[in-house]
């Protein structure tokens, strides 16, 4: 087999064009995974408004029940654990709070998986937490 010869500028050319193409495509494809992933995760006014004039509750059964479920995080035992609820930054008493927070007065509802919520906000949210940002 001979080896490949780039000695004309013309075949370098097109060599460096795939490359370059090749290259441009693979972070395209990559950068696309994640936006999808944290938009995922992300719940705007704009969507929690299409659920009607109901409790952040409510609007979450509607449109991503998942994110009331219990997760079981990386150092827990096998029982499930349940979702921290965040507001403004403060730890409600659990997510039936939610249940009191109307959705036109949110911003946005994010839900973070256990490791991101234990980073976030310590160990005792092995389950994930929902993280509420009011107007």
């Amino acid at each position: 087999m001979t080896p490949l010869k780039l000695d004309t500028p013309h075949m370098t050319r097109r060599l460096f064009v795939a490359v370059t193409v090749a290259m441009l495509a693979s972070a395209c494809a990559s950068g696309g995974t994640q936006a999808t992933t944290s938009q995922r995760n992300v719940i705007t006014s704009e969507e929690l408004g299409r659920a009607g004039d109901v409790s952040v509750y409510d609007a979450l059964l509607q449109i991503r029940p998942n994110f009331l479920r219990s997760r079981s995080g990386p150092s827990t035992a096998t029982l499930p654990q349940p979702v921290q609820v965040y507001i403004s930054g403060m730890l409600m008493p659990g997510i039936d709070h939610l249940k009191q927070v109307m959705v036109r007065g949110v911003k946005d509802v994010t839900f973070l998986e256990p490791q991101q919520a234990i980073a976030r906000f310590g160990g005792n949210n092995t389950g994930g937490a929902l993280v509420v940002v009011l107007m």
